[in-house]
């Protein structure tokens, strides 16, 4: 790109001694690329200052030089140099370029998987670092800063500014972190997150309140975060506090239902196509006012856009909008029992995959499809094996010197 603002010219050179001449030239740190032998001697691009300096050289080598071709934006200035109104669009085009290479146009980001884009791109906004934002006025530092204590799942990001694009890499904890963990002194007791029949539980911290094979209902205390230190007489003198630390597997019941209508309507395409392009620009959608499609019809419409850019880094604000209209109708058709229940297991396998991407682990699956006067009823019970802790403040008690009895200062 450098070469071509500055013009080159591709030459041919003849005569006597062309190694020569060729050596000469790297004596005195002219530049040639693109060297090539032809019948009569050689071929080569060189730089339009570079050309000028051949003279004494060519005097002294005996050789003769022809320019082949001129390439660059010199020649092409040169060539318009009376078309005022195109050399003054090619230096209004420098200008916005110019102007445009102070914004962000593009943000990438990378790494994040507990974090959506989306909300990457509104804490952005809402630190004035989004689409369209002045680059001098960011601070990648602060940003970088701001991002990791917003975000507890964000433990390294790294934000970088190269040409018009902002790159965001992040990296997530993949082992949450505790709902209980607090940065004050608060201890917590286990509560059950859901009604269920305890399997394992294995206890790090705290008093187990449950053993395996007991039933626990919702917000029923596993283990207690308070510890009872009796005297002599096997009376409790005293109470140790100690956040509950444990690990707690349940059997857990989900109840199942997916109701499939016997009738739906279904997309018959016919098999015409138009196709509009747009330009968006700032945000604005300039349309093609020369097409039109038909009103009376229904269309699927599948969009596909492009942004404009000169190099992998410079963005421009300014993106290609492909949009295709898939004409269709719509037929009403009734199920078959094969396709119900192709469909009720399709929905139950997407059921059962959401449940294992949250490390529950089935066990059971118990779900029948009941024929219904109009529909199609998918209905059961999934057993699963998951995690049920949950953490709530300890209540805190003490000892009455009188009595010997516990007090609950909670509220």
């Amino acid at each position: 790109m450098i070469k071509y603002f500055k013009g080159y010219v591709y030459v041919r050179l003849t005569g006597y001694a062309p190694e020569r001449f060729l050596n000469l030239c790297g004596n005195r740190d002219i530049l040639i690329w693109n060297l090539k032998p032809c019948e009569d001697g050689y071929e080569f691009c060189i730089s339009v200052k570079g050309f000028r300096e051949l003279k004494p050289i060519l005097r002294k080598t005996r050789t003769k030089i022809k320019v082949l071709k001129k390439t660059g934006l010199p020649f092409g200035i040169y060539h318009y140099r009376k078309r005022k109104v195109f050399c003054g669009g090619i230096l209004l085009f420098a200008i916005l370029l110019y102007l445009l290479s102070g914004y962000v146009w593009n943000i990438e980001i990378n790494g994040n998987s507990y974090l959506s884009e989306e909300t990457i791109l509104d804490f952005l906004k809402e630190e004035n670092a989004a689409f369209g934002s002045k680059i001098k006025d960011l601070d990648c530092a602060s940003l970088e800063e701001d991002l990791r204590s917003r975000y507890s799942e964000v433990i390294w990001t790294s934000i970088k500014i190269y040409g018009t694009k902002m790159t965001v890499d992040i990296q997530e904890n993949l082992l949450p972190e505790e709902e209980y963990q607090q940065k004050d002194d608060t201890v917590y007791d286990i509560v059950a997150a859901k009604d269920g029949v305890i399997q394992e539980i294995v206890t790090r911290n705290g008093t187990p309140l449950v053993t395996a094979g007991a039933e626990v209902k919702k917000g029923d205390t596993l283990v207690s975060g308070q510890v009872e230190i009796v005297n002599d007489d096997g009376e409790v003198s005293r109470y140790l506090y100690h956040s509950a630390d444990a690990d707690i597997l349940a059997e857990v019941v989900y109840p199942y239902k997916d109701e499939i209508p016997k009738e739906y309507v279904d997309k018959e395409y016919t098999g015409e196509e138009e196709t509009e392009y747009q330009i968006r620009l700032f945000g604005i959608t300039l349309k093609n006012p020369f097409f039109h499609k038909n009103e009376d019809s229904l269309y699927e419409i599948v969009a596909d856009e492009q942004q404009f850019r000169f190099t992998d880094n410079f963005y421009l604000p300014v993106f290609l909008v492909k949009q295709t209209y898939k004409e269709y109708k719509n037929v009403d058709k009734t199920y078959t029992k094969e396709q119900v229940k192709t469909l009720a297991s399709k929905n139950l396998k997407n059921y059962i995959k959401d449940l294992e991407e949250k490390g529950i682990q089935i066990t059971e699956k118990n779900v029948m499809i009941v024929e219904m006067k109009q529909s199609y009823v998918a209905k059961g019970t999934i057993k699963a094996k998951e995690s049920i802790v949950s953490h709530t403040p300890t209540k805190i008690s003490e000892i009455t010197s009188e009595e010997g009895q516990p007090t609950d200062e909670s509220d």
